[in-house]
């Protein structure tokens, strides 16, 4: 299977997520899945100039629900990353086989907004994303909140409970 690394991550790619992650799990390839930024060229450019040595892509849900199979089948492995929960888990059911190729979702910044709740350090889910971690958790998922490889995770299960109060 070629993806080996899936992830949510409001800011897409970075510094810290370069940084820390790259060297914990193989990457041939990063494909970003977000419909805004494979919209504006200047974030694609910046997205695409982040990391000059590892091939990125950025393309919209509908994109990549059309190129996603191929990625799983290549041999590469590819880093997958996706701004949101409600995208990932559009894109799981776009693209059946995702489920199969990779079981487990990190989960890293998701900045403080309105209305949101934390459940770690620099991550804070919004009322809109609780249906999508459930439903990702649901179809087979394991969630894992964890901002750098070296932190401890927090689980989706613990999450929810914080989440419900």
């Amino acid at each position: 299977m070629a993806i080996s690394f899936l992830r949510i991550d409001d800011r897409l790619i970075h510094g810290q997520m370069a940084a820390s992650w790259i060297g914990s799990s193989p990457c041939d390839g990063i494909v970003v899945v977000d419909d805004d930024a494979a919209q504006n060229e200047v974030q694609k450019k910046v997205l695409l100039s982040i990391l000059p040595s590892v091939k990125t892509w950025v393309f919209s849900l509908p994109e990549a629900s059309e190129k996603l199979p191929k990625v799983i089948e290549s041999q590469k492995k590819y880093y997958v990353i996706a701004r949101n929960a409600i995208a990932l888990s559009r894109l799981a059911e776009a693209v059946p086989a995702l489920r199969q190729a990779i079981r487990k979702v990190n989960v890293g910044p998701m900045s403080k907004r309105e209305d949101a709740i934390p459940v770690n350090k620099g991550q804070s889910i919004t009322p809109e994303e609780i249906p999508a971690f459930e439903h990702l958790a649901q179809i087979g998922f394991s969630i894992e909140f964890r901002l750098l490889p070296d932190t401890a995770a927090v689980s989706w299960e613990a999450a929810a409970k914080k989440l419900a109060g």
